[in-house]
């Protein structure tokens, strides 16, 4: 019996089909300028990015978890423990526990980690930062939560409560949001 050639056997419509879309898909690849293994490169990179914004938005949510067991939790002025918090206090204690981050404990050391969020463009788990509160300058931070909400260690009258940053007076005082994770 003779050997056939593959190239001998007539196409079935699948397989031309089949053909068709693999020689279009080197065509392009040659016309962006990329090799087969540039684009799986790519592909994987791009994969590989998207699994880390992923993460990082499970951590977000990890760390409002985690606040939220808080809800309530007295305030007390330079406290950082569950025995009762300051805010800046509160997103140290929340950070450390979640993520072994070491935040530092003070608002301005605060505003200098992570990167700056445009508003509106909150993620949970990023740091909200007010001015002008109860001092002049960056005076008070939360933890974003989600829509228009951030948890703090608010007072001494409320204790770690969630808030709204519609709210008039958050509004007015609000300075910015860095994203940590």
């Amino acid at each position: 019996m003779q050997d056939l050639d593959n190239r001998d056997i007539p196409l079935s419509t699948l397989g031309r089909a089949i053909r068709r879309r693999d020689a279009f898909g080197v065509t392009v690849l040659a016309a962006l300028g990329l090799s087969a293994n540039d684009a799986g490169r790519q592909l994987a990179n791009a994969a590989q990015n998207e699994a880390t914004a992923e993460a990082a938005r499970g951590s977000g949510w990890n760390v409002v978890c985690v606040a939220r067991k808080y809800k309530g939790v007295k305030y007390t002025s330079g406290g950082a423990s569950p025995k009762g918090f300051d805010c800046s206090g509160f997103t140290w204690y929340v950070y450390k526990k979640v993520t072994s981050m070491d935040i530092s404990h003070g608002v301005e050391e605060q505003w200098h980690h992570g990167h700056s969020v445009a508003h509106g463009k909150w993620q949970p788990g990023d740091l909200d930062f007010f001015k002008n509160t109860f001092e002049p300058g960056l005076s008070h931070v939360g933890i974003f939560v989600r829509k228009d909400t951030f948890i703090h260690a608010e007072n001494e009258k409320t204790g770690v409560v969630i808030s709204s940053l519609e709210s008039d007076y958050y509004r007015k005082h609000y300075a910015g949001a860095r994203r940590l994770l």
